[in-house]
């Protein structure tokens, strides 16, 4: 892609800004701590209005000039008119009240990855919720019952794709009640966009959606750009340590980050927290949707970098002031074991088999093909689907088994529940709970989880133009 200085795009550019905690709650603006009261779940507020501690998300659309090259802008779908994406604090069961105004063309729903809410405020229209109609307005309320970051998401299959890809999300970060003994906390958002020469946001196609989904050119994080010319530095006292949450808002990208000449332990993995562990090999992979909490302790020459290929782009880089961290010799932090089920009976479990299937032809990609019916589970495309993949009695376990029948990787996200990726044999499972996880090609993965939230729950692509391309299925638990 050719830009008036005559060079090219690069095919993948990583940019980076970040939010330290004292930053990130300065910046949040309108979008502070939310300590009020609010109203029951979707109750209505007069246009314009908004209640004592409530929040307004206005998704309307922006023009963002997003490669500084550029000749033009895009058009961004965004809560907060830039690339950045909204930024939510609430404190731990305390009433959060968003009161969302639907200034775009198509109907949104939200659905907040992570967070355990209720099936009607899921957001993942036409099975569970309902959609804000162009033009109107509604306040929902709810109690974050969990600490971490979530990820605000649009959640109607239909236009989760678009509305994502052109900017419109958001994060809430619930603070555990005792603090983290580091000495910065800093939020990065990870996302890419698809640009076209002019600079404006390229539509997803359908070759697109029957492969690996739209992939951008572009890679921001918290919408800022940084090279390595300029690159961002968090500066920490002497052998001091920082929490970096990571969240990647990407439709289809995974990344790999990688984090060099620093200690780095995990203690949150889909905003749960876990036992921390060492990355293996010093790298992790972000999925689409996916939140990672990580310390990290930098040596001299710290830096996080992105795998492309063969090549590492650095993101963000650490330098040490004068002083010593006051956390210095103290031991290593770690988060209060989180209110998960400690055991999970799979002698017991009620099973299912999901096998995936679908994809395009690649000789011939678009022949006859209904683009809303690419992908199927089990021979059928959502909402196809008549009868759940599983029904499940509350407080009972539950085995679900995904095996890829495709050319692709599959990458996947369950709604209402956390679970856990069992080892092959079901003699174990990995130590720590997800909601989002990848099936290879020719692969069966298994998961496992006890059923708490009543309701119809959609298991969906990850990658967000196979979500509107028939890849998903749904469960119940009655």
């Amino acid at each position: 892609m050719a830009y008036s200085d005559g060079k090219t795009l690069p095919r993948r550019s990583p940019l980076i800004a970040s939010a330290t905690r004292r930053s990130f709650v300065k910046g949040l603006g309108g979008f502070a701590l939310l300590v009020g009261t609010a109203g029951p779940a979707g109750a209505q507020t007069a246009a314009g209005e908004v209640a004592p501690g409530t929040v307004r998300l206005d998704a309307a659309p922006a023009k963002v000039r997003l490669h500084p090259k550029a000749p033009g802008t895009a058009e961004l779908w965004s809560f907060t008119g830039d690339a950045a994406g909204a930024r939510l604090q609430a404190r731990l069961g305390q009433p959060l009240a968003l009161q969302l105004a639907n200034r775009l063309p198509q109907p949104v729903s939200m659905h907040i990855l992570g967070l355990p809410v209720d099936n009607v405020l899921d957001g993942a229209v036409p099975l569970a919720g309902e959609a804000v109609p162009s033009g109107e307005e509604r306040t929902i309320t709810l109690a974050p019952g969990r600490p971490g970051i979530f990820l605000l998401r649009p959640g109607s299959l239909a236009y989760a794709a678009e509305q994502t890809a052109r900017g419109l999300y958001g994060t809430l970060v619930v603070p555990e009640p005792q603090p983290l003994a580091v000495d910065e906390d800093v939020t990065i958002i990870l996302s890419d966009w698809a640009l076209d020469p002019s600079g404006a946001l390229r539509a997803g196609t359908v070759e697109e959606a029957g492969a690996a989904g739209q992939l951008g050119n572009w890679v921001t994080v918290n919408g800022t750009e940084a090279s390595a010319a300029t690159l961002q530095t968090i500066t920490l006292p002497r052998r001091g340590r920082a929490r970096l949450r990571l969240v990647n808002t990407a439709t289809a990208r995974r990344f790999i980050l990688r984090f060099d000449a620093m200690d780095t332990m995990v203690i949150a993995v889909d905003s749960i927290a876990t036992e921390p562990f060492a990355p293996a090999r010093g790298a992790l992979p972000l999925l689409p949707g996916g939140r990672l909490d990580v310390v990290v302790t930098p040596r001299e020459g710290a830096v996080i970098r992105h795998l492309l290929g063969q090549q590492a782009e650095p993101l963000l880089a650490f330098s040490a002031g004068a002083s010593t961290s006051p956390h210095a010799d103290a031991p290593p932090p770690a988060l209060p074991a989180p209110d998960m089920p400690v055991a999970i009976d799979l002698a017991a479990a009620r099973r299912a088999d999901a096998k995936i299937s679908g994809g395009l032809d690649p000789t011939n990609p678009t022949a006859g093909i209904d683009a809303t019916r690419i992908w199927q589970i089990n021979g059928a495309a959502f909402p196809d689907q008549r009868e759940p993949l599983l029904r499940i009695p509350r407080g009972k376990p539950a085995v679900l088994a995904f095996t890829n029948e495709t050319n692709h990787v599959q990458i996947l996200h369950m709604h209402g529940h956390s679970v856990r990726l069992l080892h092959p044999l079901d003699d174990g499972w990995e130590p720590y709970w997800v909601d989002t996880f990848a099936v290879p090609q020719g692969r069966t993965v298994r998961i496992a989880f006890v059923a708490e939230r009543p309701g119809r729950w959609l298991i969906g692509s990850a990658v967000l133009d196979k979500l509107a391309a028939g890849l998903a299925a749904w469960y119940e638990v009655t």
